[in-house]
């Protein structure tokens, strides 16, 4: 059995597998939403968003920075608390609304809307929120290059 000193010695690595993929998932999003911009702006226009034109682009440039900065390590926790953001308001505006309407009862709704990418984002989000970094990151190295001087 591992002991929980053991344990402790490896804690950075879950928050380092948890980092860069979720900063892959926003980066690659991203990518994919700036390469076409009118279509992911038809989707903000979908879901009532206003001023999708304007507001689309700024999200997904919000996305991919963020994604770069998870991943990096950089900014964890501000980069963590916007993407909530981005993601409880896609919840709100999409996929709640959706959930409701194809199932109608409350368990049904809640199994399916926990299994929502966004709803496992924001919870991996809210975490990275509480844990920051970790020592596998820019912030860990930056904070211990200044606390040397």
């Amino acid at each position: 059995m591992l002991s929980p000193n053991t344990l402790r010695t490896y804690e950075w690595l879950p928050i380092l597998v948890l980092r860069l993929s979720i900063g892959f998932m926003f980066v690659s999003g991203a990518i994919g939403k700036l390469a076409d911009p009118a279509m992911f702006a038809g989707q903000f226009r979908t879901s009532g968003i206003p001023f999708a034109e304007t507001t689309a682009p700024i999200a997904a440039v919000v996305e991919l920075l963020g994604g770069f900065a998870l991943a990096l390590g950089i900014g964890t926790r501000i980069a963590a608390a916007v993407l909530a953001v981005i993601m409880a308001g896609a919840l709100i505006s999409t996929i709640i609304p959706a959930q409701v309407h194809a199932h109608p009862g409350i368990w049904e709704l809640l199994s399916n809307l926990f299994y929502q990418a966004e709803w496992l984002l924001l919870g991996v989000l809210a975490l990275l929120l509480c844990t920051g970094g970790g020592r596998a990151s820019l912030d860990t190295l930056l904070r211990r290059g200044l606390s040397s001087r």
